[in-house]
């Protein structure tokens, strides 16, 4: 598992803004396997999101509400263009592992958005894992933005 931001990039789309909107916030975590880099990009629903073509969509999360609480929900699709079972069941065993550090990714490219409305540290984060497979499907609870935050070092 990786444990450092090194090659995470944040961008902030049209209509966001570091600290709104609240309802609709989308987050879309990309990845480049030719060079290793990650990709925050965070819009409203339905902007269009200009990536190079080597980026892959790894998981997508909006915020959004849920019997009056607000919810981060966040979704991955693991089946494969192949439709392959193995290849997906394989996808969903690594996107299980590294789940915790790729909501890491998302929850810190959005500090001032947290500052801002700190309620949202315990608001819970659900994951739905997408697949044609009904034994893959699922959805799971994985704690909520506090759990995900890292300290900020300060040097004095």
């Amino acid at each position: 598992m990786i444990d450092r931001f090194d090659n995470l990039s944040v961008n902030i789309l049209p209509l966001a803004t570091k600290l709104t909107p609240l309802q609709g916030r989308r987050y879309t975590l990309s990845h480049s396997e030719a060079t290793g880099e990650w990709l925050v990009s965070i819009g409203l629903k339905g902007s269009k999101q200009i990536t190079s073509f080597d980026l892959q969509n790894v998981i997508q999360a909006e915020w959004t509400t849920k019997m009056g609480e607000y919810v981060l929900l966040g979704k991955i699709n693991i089946d494969s263009e192949a439709n392959d079972k193995k290849l997906a069941q394989i996808r969903y065993m690594i996107y299980q592992k590294e789940l915790p550090f790729l909501i890491k990714m998302i929850i810190n490219s959005d500090r001032p958005f947290f500052n801002y409305y700190p309620l949202l540290l315990d608001a819970p984060i659900h994951i739905e894992f997408q697949s044609t497979s009904s034994q893959l499907y699922q959805t799971l609870f994985m704690g909520t933005p506090r759990k995900y935050l890292i300290e900020e070092s300060v040097n004095t």
